[in-house]
Parts: structure tokens; sequence; C-alpha cells
């Protein structure tokens, strides 16, 4: 009863400390040192707490009781040389995008913890039961890209994290394995409650609707766009399953299938709508109707700063995955495990913002429809991704009874398989290599883990900017994109 009570407070804390710490697209493959160290080659190995990820099937072939954890530290190493360059015969660069400039994104080491443990109990022909937390998605990167030159505003500053995506899916999940046919087939079934976590933000240039009323004479970049920064912070809960079997064919060979399906989830929370307008001085002493401060159209033209705050709801459509694994023991220190899945990233279409319970909207605007239209409106950030594959291959070897070595490749490909799709909220440049090692420590009943791994992105340009869903919006944001991530884990495991 003390060891419950023991587990369950390491794993409250974790679960509490991965939402405020707040792969291919988002998902998040490297749980677990042995697991992780083989590139995710595991799915017919699965024998620790991170089967609840890898395979809940290889539960029933875990014969002691474990509690674990790791710490995973993540370094996005980004790079962007903006060149927003509107279409058409006229191609005028956006006034304020640092164009031609080399900038990297915020750099932070970001910290993923998770946790579980594994209890044989005796029921019903001893099933294995466990608890464990980890984030089976998670994404995070800020960039500043863009500020206000003064023939736009010279009044006003733009806030450093304009373009910015925090994504966290923790999983809470209840495994149960057991073993069938004389303990040669396993089947495992994991029940998740998911936690969505997501602060995204995001800088528009909207055409500005009161730009055909203007005299000729400023009709021009810098009064035909209203600049418009939203700050998107909010949270939901949902539901998830994972489901996998493992085959033992023979002493040396292991195959294994899985399938994981989580729900949609809507995550519900606040937005600060910012509007950054042009300023035009000259208005203020023509004779001109529009230069009236009663005027709506006179508050996109004189420098202000509008705030609205309102509440929001987007669905996270999170992809449902099938795998398949194989592991093939060579000798008794020797094992080697091949990997493939299939996430189908083709039902996430980006993130869609409703709003509703706007607030600060100034009298003038709020007497005007077109400027109470535009002040409200709702904001996408749309995607039109391709289902992917990804292929792992990875091996451990215990090189002593004291000391283990995992390592291993992966070849990742990229669900964005349209270029000029690409935001720096969204850094996946292409299909992706990644290497990974590690050692694993063996004292007494415990096992202490370190493993390292690098994923390397090709260079991509984006040449042009393209508008989705139609809205009159740019979806994309052009230049010359290049990444690195590099993780570094740490992890213990206890047997008892």
């Amino acid at each position: 009863m003390r060891i419950c009570k023991f587990s369950a407070f390491i794993l409250l804390v974790i679960a509490l400390l991965s939402p405020g710490i707040s792969a291919s697209g988002f998902e998040n493959s490297q749980i677990g040192i042995k697991a992780g160290g083989m590139s995710g080659a595991f799915r017919a190995i699965a024998d620790d707490w991170t089967a609840a990820y890898y395979n809940p099937a290889g539960y029933a072939y875990i014969y002691d009781n474990q509690l674990g954890g790791n710490l995973a530290l993540v370094h996005y190493r980004n790079e962007l040389t903006p060149n927003y360059e509107w279409p058409g015969s006229s191609g005028w660069t956006q006034p304020g995008v640092f164009n031609g400039s080399t900038i990297y994104n915020f750099h932070e080491i970001l910290s993923n913890p998770s946790g579980g443990f594994v209890v044989r109990m005796p029921v019903w022909g001893e099933t294995v039961f466990g608890f464990s937390v980890y984030q089976p998605y998670d994404y995070n990167v800020t960039w500043k890209l863009y500020e206000n030159i003064d023939a736009y505003n010279n009044l006003i500053t733009m806030p450093g994290d304009q373009y910015r995506n925090n994504l966290d899916v923790v999983a809470f999940q209840l495994t149960a394995g057991r073993e069938f046919m004389e303990e040669k087939l396993a089947l495992g079934l994991g029940l998740q409650v998911l936690r969505v976590d997501l602060l995204y933000n995001d800088i528009i240039f909207r055409d500005n609707p009161f730009w055909d009323n203007l005299p000729t004479q400023y009709q021009t970049m810098f009064t035909s766009k209203i600049t418009e920064w939203s700050n998107n912070d909010g949270y939901g809960f949902g539901f998830g399953l994972r489901a996998g079997a493992l085959w033992k064919v023979n002493e040396k060979v292991n195959l294994a299938l899985t399938a994981s399906l989580p729900f949609d989830v809507t995550v519900s929370g606040n937005s600060s709508l910012e509007f950054y307008m042009p300023n035009v001085p000259l208005l203020s002493s023509d004779s001109l109707p529009i230069a009236n401060p009663g005027q709506p159209a006179n508050l996109f033209l004189t420098g202000a700063k509008v705030i609205d705050s309102a509440d929001f709801d987007v669905e996270v459509d999170l992809p449902p995955a099938i795998g398949v694994g194989m592991a093939y023991t060579v000798n008794d220190k020797f094992r080697i495990g091949i990997d493939a899945e299939y996430t189908f990233w083709s039902g996430y279409d980006g993130l869609f913002f409703e709003f509703s319970g706007h607030q600060g909207i100034p009298t003038s605007a709020d007497s005007s429809e077109i400027a109470k239209t535009f002040l409200t409106s709702n904001i996408s950030s749309p995607v039109d991704w391709k289902d992917a594959f990804k292929f792992m291959f990875g091996a451990k070897y215990d090189l002593s009874g004291v000391m283990t070595l995992v390592g291993g490749t992966s070849f990742d490909q990229s669900p964005c398989r349209d270029s000029d799709q690409l935001t720096p909220q969204f850094v996946d440049t292409g299909d992706k290599f990644g290497l990974t090692g590690g050692l694993i420590f063996h004292i007494q009943q415990w096992d202490l883990g370190l493993a390292t791994s690098y994923v390397r992105y090709p260079d991509l340009t984006v040449d042009k900017l393209v508008d989705l869903d139609g809205d009159g919006n740019m979806d994309s944001f052009g230049g010359v994109y290049k990444a690195d991530t590099y993780e570094t884990t740490l992890s213990f495991n206890y047997r008892f």
C-alpha cells in the first residue's frame, strides 16, 4: 500500500509539471531511454513501463513490478531568413518583416517529464495493470520576425513572442495487458484522458476595410494592410485509446501490431486580439470627412492600438496511427528492432479559432458594421497535410551485467509536403533522419539511463504566399527555413 501511495505521489508531481512546463507534425516519439535510444523501434520489445505508449500488450510479459520515469530536455534549433513578398505583378515585400535577415527561434531548453508504474495483480489470470503520464504530442517554438516601421506606425512597438506555438498533449493512461495461447500471444489496451494545452500567437496582415475610401495619394502599401496580433491561451480535455498485440513467434522473433485513436479535443480559453493601425498624420490636417475622429475609418488611420479581449474555442484534431514491429534476438546479449508507423495526418486541418464575448471594441467601431466585423472576425491557421510513414531501426547490446548500450536511426516522412504551406509555428521542412544512442546502468534493482538524439531536417525555401481557406489572409510565410532538433533524456526504472 505504501508503494502504491508513493507511486501515485510521483505521478501526480509529473502530471502537474507536464502542462506547466508548458517527429512528424507534432508527435513525440522519444519516450523512455531504452525505446528512445533505439529510435522508437520498440513495439515488439516493450518490456518496461513505456510499453503504455509503444505497445500496451508488452505489459503482459513484465513479470516484476516497476516504477519508472524520465526527463527529456529538448532544444529546437530553427533558422528562418524571411522573404515575405505579396503575390501579383507588383511583388512588393511586407514592410516591417525582417526580410533578408537570418533569424533564430527563441532558444529554450524544453523539459518534458513522464513516468509510470506497472503492477502484476491476481485479477483475471494475473492481468498486468499500469498507470502512466506522458506526452504523446508536443511542440514549442517562438519567433520575432516583424516590427512596425516608422512609415507605418512610429508610435507603438510589437510584442516579442509574435509567432508562437506551444502545444502540449498529456496522456493520463490506465493500461492492462494479458497473455493468451500459453504465453505466445499478448493483448493490451490503454484508456486515456488527454489534456491539451495550447498557447498560439500569430500575426496576420489584413486588408484595410476603409482603404478604398482614401484619397489616391494615401492609397499606399503602408495603409493597405492592418497588422493584427493574436494571443490565444487555453486548454481542454478529451479521451483516447491505445491498443496492441505482441506475438512470440519463437525464441528469437517477436511480432507486434499497434493502433492509437485519440479523439478530437475542444480547447477553450482567452484571446487578446491586438490591432496596430497605420499612422497617417497628414489626415488630421485635411478637411476630409474620414479625418473626423468620430468616423470609424479614422480609427484605422491614426496609429491607434486596439485591444479586443475575447473567449475562444478551437478543435485540435489529433491523428490516429497504426504501427507494426519486429524484434530479433541475435544472441543473449544482442537484440534488434524494426518498426514502421503510418500516421493519418490528413485528418489534421489546422486551427480554426471561433471567438465570442468580445470586449474592448471602441465606440466608433462598434457603431460601424464594417469596422465591427473586421475587429471581431474569427481567425484560422489551416494546413493541408498528408498521411505520413515513419521507419525505425534500433538495437540494444548488453555490454556487461551493469551496462547496456542502445542506438538507432529513423526516417520520418513529413506530412507537410507542399512547401508553400510552411509557417513559423510548425517548422517541418521535409523528410528527416534521426540518430540516437544511449547507456543504461544496472545497479541492483535500479536501471539508470542517459540517451541523446539528433534529428536533421532538409533546408526548404518557401517562395510564395498562399491563402488556403480563401478568407483573404495569407496562411504561409515566405523565406528560407533550416532546422535541427537535439534531445537528451535522463531516466530511472525501479523493479520491485
